[in-house]
């Protein structure tokens, strides 16, 4: 291990997302010290970190990023890792200022990609333009009774990550009532089988050097529920291809279904995703590559050594009695 203490700063670390975050950085061969923040004083994460503040909501942008500063500045904060989809637009906003005042690196990619893939109809339309195979996409106001052929669809919201809120429908009765539910959604086909639904994670360094985990994985309350490591070499060059056509860098989750027709891309999520924890446990620490790559540290990459095997998700709870 590097005797050299890194000071990492985790937002957010009520969040799932955080929670795999942690467990990454813990797994990690470098010397790291976790600091961790989030808008509420009793969470999870905060027992998991070496150090916890407390912060304002991102939505207040001006005190947000006072207290992200005070604790950059106060605690020599070398690399900054947001968890919250509300954080994403705006620490890709000033990860530049920040790097400039404190030396601090933000990991997450640049905002033109940010904006790019949080949208899921730029994103659909982007597919096309790189001939990237995916499902027929619509917006709400072009679907009528010509879209519908017997197939069905699902509806989901057309910003942000994660698998919730998603609906299957058949008709569009079914789609009336659910577009009251679902926030400014898009409509896809549903692509087939449903046995085969993969999340896989593409990493690319400052060098455009590649290399990605796949899991063929099943879903339980809009997350992955059960996941298997799947060494196939033809999937693997589809999602690397995939970032190759992008101007993304880092950690980046690509969801997609294999279909009779070859894989068919759902969508990009230009972060971290739920599976970081697992990916680390599996020899694949996203995390620590991205540490190393923007610290200018030596790291044996691409060259990963992956291990075979499934992952099984379960809830846990935390108690403190008083």
């Amino acid at each position: 291990m590097d005797t050299k203490i890194i000071n990492v700063l985790v937002t957010g670390v009520g969040s799932e997302l955080a929670f795999g975050i942690i467990k990454a950085l813990k797994l990690s061969s470098l010397n790291i010290k976790i600091y961790g923040v989030d808008v509420y004083p009793e969470v999870v994460g905060k027992n998991w970190c070496d150090e916890f503040y407390q912060v304002s909501y991102a939505s207040d942008i001006v005190g947000y990023e006072k207290d992200l500063r005070k604790i950059i500045n106060d605690k020599n904060i070398e690399i900054l890792i947001p968890s919250v989809d509300q954080e994403f637009v705006f620490l890709a906003k000033i990860k530049h200022s920040l790097f400039i005042d404190y030396n601090c690196h933000v990991l997450i990619n640049e905002i033109d990609e940010i904006n790019l893939f949080n949208d899921k109809w730029f994103a659909h339309l982007w597919f096309k333009k790189n001939q990237i195979g995916s499902p027929e996409t619509f917006l709400t106001e072009s679907f009528n009774d010509n879209s519908i052929n017997g197939d069905e669809f699902i509806i989901k919201p057309r910003t942000g990550g994660g698998s919730r809120n998603i609906f299957k429908f058949s008709s569009l009765k079914e789609l009336n009532s659910l577009k009251e539910v679902v926030p400014n959604p898009i409509i896809q086909t549903i692509l087939l089988p449903d046995n085969e639904e993969y999340t896989a994670t593409v990493f690319q360094t400052k060098k455009n050097e590649l290399n990605s985990i796949l899991f063929r994985r099943t879903l339980k309350f809009g997350m992955t529920n059960t996941a298997e490591v799947v060494d196939d070499k033809n999937l693997k060059n589809f999602v690397e291809d995939i970032v190759r056509k992008s101007n993304l860098l880092g950690s980046n989750n690509i969801q997609f279904r294999n279909t009779q027709d070859g894989p068919k891309l759902l969508e990009i999520n230009p972060r971290f995703s739920g599976t970081v924890g697992i990916r680390a446990n599996f020899g694949f620490n996203d995390v620590e590559y991205w540490i190393k790559d923007v610290l200018n540290l030596p790291q044996d990459f691409p060259k990963i050594n992956i291990k075979k095997g499934f992952v099984l998700r379960f809830m846990e709870e935390q108690y403190h009695f008083i």
